[in-house]
């Protein structure tokens, strides 16, 4: 587990450096952060975070029975955060779907993970009123979204034994590699929001 948990971090630093230099070098990206985004903006942003989120299958660790230790739903989590339900559903949706296309027997409930991701952090950015969420608040919601799709696992996955078998040995560090991931794009997002201050006056 201790080198599954190291190959997740290299993964998360991997997606958050891509991460940094899109969001403070993409205008298209900036406007949706800004509010001031246009559909094609919207556009934009849904297919750059979808691919995003296959990223997060692609560099994650096959296991047994088709399941892959991942970091699927940290796209998605970051969109519905940014943008709201719609944006964080269609951000899920691709990853989702991708990740059904492969198969195993987790796909299902995998699938159904990541599209709630979305949804759920966009309810926050509801609640919020579009404001980001703190880091800790973010890295507790993504640990409870961890924490549900090890549910949806255990509920869907048969027999029960092999469900228990892959939540056991992947979500730990599912949960501990995402919430980083999240909590570190939460101060990266916070970093653009809050301007420089100006040079005191000699």
């Amino acid at each position: 587990m201790f080198g599954e948990l190291l190959t997740l971090f290299a993964s998360t630093e991997i997606f958050i450096f891509v991460f940094m230099e899109i969001v403070t070098k993409l205008e298209t990206i900036q406007r949706v952060i800004f509010k001031k985004a246009t559909v094609r903006d919207y556009a934009v942003f849904v297919v750059i975070f979808g691919l995003f989120s296959i990223f997060g299958t692609y560099i994650g660790i096959p296991w047994e029975h088709g399941a892959i230790s991942n970091i699927r739903d940290l796209a998605p989590i970051v969109a519905g955060f940014v943008a709201g339900p719609y944006i964080g559903v269609a951000v899920g949706l691709i990853g989702g779907i991708h990740r059904l296309f492969l198969g195993g027997d987790s796909a299902v409930p995998c699938c159904i993970a990541t599209i709630l991701a979305g949804l759920l952090a966009g309810m926050v950015y509801r609640y919020l009123h579009g404001r980001l969420p703190g880091i800790v608040p973010a890295m507790i919601f993504t640990a409870g979204i961890e924490l549900l799709h090890g549910g949806l696992a255990l509920a869907l996955i048969q027999p029960f034994s092999e469900a228990v078998e892959i939540v056991v040995a992947l979500i730990p560090a599912m949960i501990i590699a995402n919430a980083l991931g999240v909590g570190i794009s939460i101060i990266v997002l916070h970093s653009i929001h809050r301007p420089e201050k100006p040079d005191p006056l000699p």
